[in-house]
């Protein structure tokens, strides 16, 4: 791959769905394909679609899986589409990965605005053809109270009303454009000051106006309570989640599932990236692993 990219929890990832019938995959974020890869390697008969929003990350997918040829059909869109613009049930799918986790090649591009450790536009969108709000346009516009609930539902962010307030005020003299602009004021109010193992402050930020930017969670019940449906008994679901609200809504998703005898939740717990994975990729001990298989 032309990309360091760590596939979180793949072992995992892999046990689950090599546990299928094997015959067609649909990796739903498939991002730089670090998990499409392991999944194609393993079970050379199966095939597997490939869909992420953001367009940039897809053809970087389309390079990087080239070796697996006409095994791989990549689609741009939401996965939240995903039974709207396949029809998976006739189609055999096997098992399904959703792993909504920010890539490294996002992250890297000053650009796209996800980091804020790198100077550059307030965009944050994954999807930049869609022409929809960037994270500069939110804090531009919404009033006070609007930001204050991004931050605190969508990042848990200590002192959210606070920070909204502050928002406000210093776009009446110079409206939001860069990610040093949120950067400068998160540590201004929390009087930030680098200690090891410590995250910075404005890591919550950044992911509330994301996941808010993006509208990460919306629809996502519905999509999960539609799967089984939409897939042949015995065929898997997977997802990897990194936000307590989003763990949540996949949970109880799963539970209700299992309530009506749609679904068999195949961990009863989350699991969780092991020690080793933690310390060989940072960014992967926020994740929780679901997975259910259709009854």
């Amino acid at each position: 791959m032309n990309s360091p990219h760590y596939p979180v929890m793949n072992r995992e990832v892999l046990a689950l769905l090599a546990g299928t019938r094997k015959k067609l995959f649909v990796d739903c974020t498939v991002g730089l394909g670090g998990h499409a890869r392991i999944l194609l390697g393993a079970c050379p008969a199966a095939r597997l679609i490939a869909i992420d929003q953001d367009r940039e990350s897809l053809a970087r997918a389309r390079e990087n899986l080239r070796e697996f040829g006409r095994r791989v059909q990549f689609h741009p869109g939401n996965y939240l589409s995903l039974f709207e613009d396949f029809a998976c049930r006739r189609l055999g799918v096997s098992g399904i990965l959703v792993d909504p986790g920010i890539s490294t090649l996002q992250l890297k591009s000053a650009q796209r605005g996800f980091s804020h450790s790198l100077d550059g536009p307030l965009d944050m969108r994954k999807d930049t053809a869609s022409g929809g709000p960037t994270a500069a346009d939110v804090l531009n516009t919404f009033p006070e109270a609007e930001l204050a609930g991004i931050f605190s539902r969508f990042g848990e962010v200590p002192g959210a009303g606070r920070l909204a307030k502050a928002v406000i005020e210093k776009r009446l003299f110079a409206p939001w454009s860069s990610t040093a602009q949120l950067r400068r004021l998160v540590e201004e109010i929390t009087r930030w000051r680098p200690r090891p193992g410590q995250v910075h402050p404005a890591a919550r930020v950044f992911q509330a106006l994301r996941i808010f930017v993006n509208r990460e969670f919306e629809g996502l019940d519905a999509w999960l309570q539609k799967a089984p449906a939409n897939l042949l008994p015995g065929s898997r679901l997977v997802f990897l989640t990194y936000h307590s609200l989003e763990d949540r809504i996949v949970k109880r998703a799963c539970q209700q599932l299992q309530r009506l005898g749609l679904a068999v939740p195949l961990k009863p717990f989350p699991a969780f990236p092991r020690p080793d994975e933690i310390a060989e990729n940072l960014a992967s001990r926020s994740a929780k692993l679901r997975a259910l298989e259709v009854a």
